[in-house]
């Protein structure tokens, strides 16, 4: 397969295609180009030569495309390998040579690569670096692929000594030129020379290696003038950077950077440098960390890749240099040299937890600080390379990576050898490493990073000038020529061809799946498993989805070539014969095992012997109750979120199948008179109701649950006993809704139907009367509403409340009982609407007057009897309740006569629906609000409350002085009075209430008193009293008034009185009447005065009255209504701490004032004459001003919010209407004069 497609992707085969389209374009359009009257390209044999030239020029250049890429293959290989004439140094070029003439000639005959590439267009990589850098030993390591090595073992071994000159390594992915590391230091036999002198960059020696290096790059620049090499591989031991001196490393960086700059200036491009630091196991813990790795994790990558964005500025800048310098990639080293220590780390305590070897143990816990001692000279080596200078441009660093080909040698240890030679000591050695080598991060290095990476490299830029001119030519050439005429016919060709595969592949796709359904005879009902296998068919392009779809024909496959209408022939009659022979049957035999099961005629379902008859052709197709039946019994065997899509599934391929004529299936004949014999003893009332609860209406009903209907924190008090879940609930048709709107409304049709469906039970078939179906709806109904009954009856004895896991569980659970929301209650209320089936909801009644039963539907004339009575009774019942059809007339009309007659239903003539609610009558009762507006739910549910209150008090007072014991004394108090009024609740209040008893806990009587004294004294005694005695408005004759502060202190909700009372007195305070009382624990009084409470009761009402936003400064506001103003004054201005109202005998307008207002503590009235001159007034400071003026007018009091106040200053007189915000009139506050600070308790 992977031989075809690289067939399919090649180059002349896509050239082939596009003649090929061209040539189809010439035969078929060719008789449509006119030219005038003539049409040249219409005759055959015209189409037949230009359509073979075509090919011809095709064939031609496909032969010689093959012929010059042979060519140019030979002339580069034998140019390689082939001396060009004497030169000094022929004895070292012959020598480069020889190692290649045996792999060249092979490669004559050869091409590589996954596209069969010549040598030519494979990535060339070239590797360079000192002798012993591991260069031969980390390919041989590497896990590539040499398909031309014939004698690789040999090979290896040559390779392990070290390369004298190059070896040329072909790997299946690039070409890898092994260079020897002298051509890298170009100091061989610099030891001495020919004379006897040292070697020096003169010598022969030298001569001898930069010869070699100068002449491998003109081979390589001539043969492959545009891309020579597509990367340079440097490679460099780890100890030979660790452990050489600064002088040997600066000798190494510098070489290494000549021979890049050399490269890149001989070659003319800029390539990618990959540093390869070799030998790393050489460091002491290397091969003990990473032993546990398997064969993946040895080959992944270690190391780092820097960013092609490598202008990186520098840190550390030369003082003369002018400006910013461009550090490189080299910069971001450190960085990531540290995040490979920081990655070490992190498996310190993994591999020391998996290696059971004391000394390894040792040597992986030191092994991170061992690279950690590297991180610096290996910096600087890499600096010193890459740096960039002004005078040359700088390498393109890609990456620094770690690797061992091979675990041989002597470990070094840099730290312990660091603190030998600090104290003068000799080094510590390690035994040399023995056993079989591995390779590390080698393999994914070359394979992921460097040779997926061949375009990076530049290239020459004449080279690619001329290629460039070349292709661009070519291609405006082959555009002009060819876009104009072929664009249209290509894309169609290629867009019907393309679709014409994906629908055989899907088709292909289909008949693998639907191999184990190929049996003849069907006997299974699993459709779970034939559904995907329906769907790739439906699916199928052209198949079933997108002809019902009715998409339009996209445009790659117009222009009259469309071939999807003839395709989708074929696969939408496919899809249709696989519903007929797979789908069709196994809902047949889902349906018979269904009936089978059935042991008696409440097991058989009619419902499903009618659409087995139905899918069996022996009935009228009707696809509602179908698709219905199968859904529902999809839904019951496939149920939850997850199984959804393969229920919509379903119903498409039944939908598909209902659309069309269905093939005839035998059905079992015996099957189906077993199952009629037993339906024809049920009785037909019987049918009628299982066919309306099973009916789509019916079953597409929401069900009614408990947690959707008791309120959102019905979860935190409500159990199930039988342990099911709150939001498993009552099927919907259960409930008011579904019986009014779904059950009532079908009743009439469903029971005609029954009686006229004979061919479904093989009867005769005959139309009722309406008497006969009268009875008929009257013997379904009581069999729905004896269901009815016993259902809502179950899940109100199933319903529990949560036990108390701890006190604190025990007061939150009784505050969500006892809340407004009461999930109990809002359940009862709930259950109550849904079973109060005979009442009408909302505003139903048309004719007005209506209460919903029958016997209020008299009417007024007493001259009417008899049947127009029971007419007018019926009418109005039915606009009640929105009854319509024959039966509902007759239902009603019997009910009202026999409620017209005084018989109450007595005669079994009963409004629809009064059954349930006669029998639930008790629990409607308990929970609907009587004339004054409570209902005696409301009792238990004040009770609850109290209780809430008391056991959240019980939880703080417990460690009070006697606080414990009053808090229980009260608790058994509450609970014993829960207890008396659940007694006359119904059944399932009365559990619920008595469970609460028992639950909650008692708690004796202490010394309440005293702990309230001494709770008072800290509280706050002292400052009232200070605060507020003989000041004014306490004291009315005092000149001295309460600092607004102080007041708001001790009267602003949450304060000294309201604090204290809310957290020590109110759970021994009745506050429900106009007058409060104390509260009795265990019938005993606390002894404490009534005129104690009386003081705080003032306090409350001065609270409400100053601070009725709940806020702790005092606010009031008022209006000032103008009321009449003397005509000896044309003007009244009335200021207050800042604010102004004025009165001019104009129109009158409520005037807002607040107090005490944001200005200065002031009050002012000031008349104005008829001559503009002030009048007289008055004037009066002090935060209690307005007050003092209000004491010292005329005040007339009209209601409890709204008073008179007349102003007056010698003649002028102003009368103004105060309304107050409230009927709790600060201004006229009683309790402002009587209230006095409690003393003692």
């Amino acid at each position: 397969m992977s031989r075809v497609i690289e067939v399919l992707a090649s180059k002349w085969f896509l050239s082939f295609l596009g003649i090929a389209l061209l040539g189809v374009l010439v035969w078929v359009g060719g008789p449509l180009v006119a030219i005038g009257d003539s049409r040249p390209f219409e005759p055959v044999l015209t189409r037949a030569l230009i359509a073979g030239g075509l090919f011809l020029i095709w064939a031609v250049a496909f032969v010689w495309s093959v012929i010059a890429a042979r060519r140019r293959n030979a002339a580069m290989i034998e140019a390689i390998a082939a001396p060009e004439g004497p030169t000094p140094e022929d004895e070292e070029v012959d020598r480069l040579r020889e190692r290649m003439v045996q792999a060249l000639e092979t490669l004559k005959r050869s091409r590589l690569g996954r596209g069969r590439q010549w040598l030519y267009q494979l990535p060339w990589y070239l590797m360079i670096g000192p002798p012993g850098a591991g260069k031969t030993t980390a390919l041989i390591n590497s896990g590539l692929d040499f398909p031309l090595a014939e004698d690789q073992a040999e090979r290896r071994m040559r390779g392990i000594g070290g390369t004298r000159d190059c070896d040329w390594w072909f790997t299946d992915q690039a070409v890898l030129i092994d260079t020897a590391g002298r051509y890298t230091t170009q100091d061989s036999d610099g030891g001495v020379s020919s004379d006897g002198t040292a070697a020096g960059p003169g010598t022969r020696a030298g001569g001898r290696d930069r010869a070699g290096w100068q002449g491998f790059l003109e081979l390589l620049k001539k043969h492959r003038p545009r891309q020579p090499v597509n990367g340079v591989l440097v490679c460099i031991s780890l100890a030979e950077v660790a452990l050489a001196s600064a002088a040997e490393r600066d000798a190494h960086a510098r070489a290494l950077r000549r021979r890049l700059r050399e490269l890149t200036e001989q070659l003319d491009v800029r390539v990618p440098v990959y540093v390869l630091v070799t030998k790393a196991d050489l460091l002491a813990g290397f091969t003990a960390f990473f032993d546990d790795l398997d064969a993946a994790g040895r080959a992944q990558v270690w190391g780092m890749t820097f960013p092609f964005d490598d202008e990186v500025e520098s840190e550390g800048e030369s003082k003369g240099e002018s400006g910013s310098r461009s550090a490189g990639a080299v910069a971001h080293f450190d960085a990531e040299f540290d995040r490979l220590i920081d990655r070490l780390n992190a498996r310190v305590i993994d591999r020391m937890h998996a290696e059971p070897d004391g000394e390894r143990r040792a040597l992986i816990h030191g092994f991170p600080a061992q690279m950690a001692s590297v991180r610096a000279p290996l910096g600087d080596f890499l600096r010193q390379v890459f740096q960039p200078t002004r005078l040359a441009e700088r390498p393109l660093l890609r990456g620094v990576y770690l690797t061992s080909g091979t675990q041989e040698g002597t470990p070094f240890d840099r730290l312990t050898g660091a603190m030998a030679r600090s104290f003068g000591l000799d080094r510590a050695t390690q035994p040399p490493m023995t056993g079989r080598g591995r390779a590390f991060f080698l393999a994914d290095l070359l394979n992921r990073v460097v040779f997926a990476e061949a375009g990076v490299v530049t290239t020459d830029p004449a080279a690619a000038r001329r290629r460039r001119l070349i292709r661009h030519a070519g291609f405006a050439t082959a555009a002009v020529v060819a876009i104009a005429c072929v664009a249209a016919w290509t894309v169609s060709y290629f867009g019907n061809s393309r679709l014409i595969d994906e629908a055989a592949a899907g088709i292909e796709e289909y008949r693998g799946a639907v191999t184990p359904f190929a049996e003849t005879a069907v006997a299974d009902d699993d459709l779970a498993e034939l559904s995907p296998v329906l769907d790739r068919l439906r699916d199928v392009p052209t198949g079933a989805a997108e002809t019902e779809a009715g998409l339009e024909t996209p445009i790659d496959r117009g222009f009259g070539l469309d071939q999807a209408p003839t395709l989708s022939q074929g696969t939408v009659s496919a899809y249709h014969r696989a519903l007929n022979r797979l789908f069709l049957p196994r809902l047949l035999v889902r349906l018979e095992n269904q009936l089978r099961a059935a042991a008696s005629p409440s097991d058989v379902s009619y419902t499903a012997l009618k659409v087995y008859l139905m899918l069996g052709a022996q009935g009228p197709i009707e696809p509602e109750v179908i698709g219905a039946w199968m859904a529902l019994d999809w839904q019951n065997r496939w149920p939850g979120e997850e199984n959804a899509p393969l229920r919509a599934a379903l119903q498409d391929h039944l939908a598909a199948l209902l659309d069309r004529p269905i093939a005839s299936v035998p059905l079992d004949g015996a099957l189906v008179e077993q199952v009629r014999t037993l339906l024809a003893s049920q009785p037909l009332a019987e049918r009628v109701y299982a066919r309306l609860v099973e009916s789509p209406a019916a079953t597409a009903l929401p069900a009614w649950t408990p947690v959707d209907h008791a309120g959102p924190q019905a979860a935190r008090v409500l159990v199930r006993r039988s342990g099911k879940r709150l939001s498993e609930g009552i099927p919907g048709i259960y409930t008011y809704d579904g019986f009014h709107n779904t059950f009532l409304p079908a009743l009439e049709a469903e029971v005609r139907a029954t009686a006229e469906e004979g061919w479904v039970l093989s009867e005769k078939t005959r139309a009722l009367t309406d008497e006969e179906v009268a009875k008929l709806a009257r013997d379904t109904l009581q069999l729905y509403y004896d269901d009815y009954v016993g259902i809502w009856n179950g899940l109100i004895a199933d319903i529990d409340l949560a036990a108390f896991q701890s006190d604190t569980h025990a007061v939150e659970s009784l505050n969500v009982l006892s809340s407004p929301r009461s999930p109990m209650v809002t359940l009862l209320k709930a259950v109550a609407d849904e079973t109060r089936l005979a009442t009408p909801r909302g505003d139903a009644t048309a004719g007005g007057g209506d209460t919903g039963q029958a016997g209020n539907g008299r009417p007024s004339g007493s001259e009417r009897a008899g049947d127009a009575v029971a007419l007018e009774a019926e009418s109005r019942m039915q606009r009640q309740f929105g009854f319509s059809g024959r039966i509902a007339s007759l239902l009603l009309r019997d009910a009202a006569s026999d409620a017209l007659a005084g018989g109450n239903g007595g005669g079994g003539k009963e409004l629809p629906g009064a059954y349930v609610e006669e029998r639930f009558k008790e629990l409607d009762g308990f929970v609907t609000a009587g004339p004054g507006g409570q209902a005696p739910v409301d009792a238990i549910v004040d009770d609850l409350g109290q209780l809430y209150r008391a056991m959240s008090r019980g939880r703080m007072a417990v460690d009070g002085p006697g606080g414990g014991a009053a808090a229980e004394a009260e608790l058994a108090g509450l609970a014993q009075q829960l207890s008396l009024d659940a007694g006359r609740a119904p059944d399932v209040m009365r559990g619920w209430a008595e469970t609460i008893a028992e639950r909650a806990s008692s708690r004796t009587i202490g010394d309440t008193r005293a702990r309230l004294n001494e709770a008072w004294a800290l509280d706050g005694r002292d400052l009232c009293r200070t605060a507020l005695a003989g000041r004014y408005p306490f004291d009315r004759g005092s000149r001295q008034d309460v600092k607004l502060d102080d007041f708001a202190r001790i009267f602003a909700g949450g304060g000294i009185l309201d604090g204290f009372f809310r957290k020590e007195l109110a759970p021994y305070v009745e506050t429900g009447g106009r007058r409060w009382s104390w509260r009795k624990i265990n019938n005993a009084d606390l002894g404490i005065p009534n005129a104690v409470l009386a003081d705080f009761r003032e306090a409350a009402r001065i609270r409400d009255a100053f601070f009725p936003g709940g806020g702790t400064v005092p606010d009031i506001g008022f209006d000032l209504v103008p009321v009449s103003l003397t005509p000896s004054a044309a003007r009244v201005v009335v200021e207050v701490n800042g604010q102004t109202a004025a009165y001019d005998h104009g129109p009158v307008r409520p005037m807002p004032l607040r107090w005490p207002g944001n200005g200065p503590q002031q009050v002012r009235v000031t008349f104005i004459g008829t001559d503009g001159t002030p009048a007289g007034g008055t004037s009066l400071t002090g935060p209690w001003a307005l007050f003092r003026l209000i004491d010292r007018s005329e005040v007339r009091q009209i209601a409890s919010d709204r008073f008179e106040v007349t102003f007056r200053a010698g003649q002028n007189a102003a009368r103004f209407e105060v309304r107050a915000g409230s009927v709790l009139n600060p201004f006229s506050l009683d309790d402002l004069r009587s209230f006095s600070c409690p003393r003692r308790f």
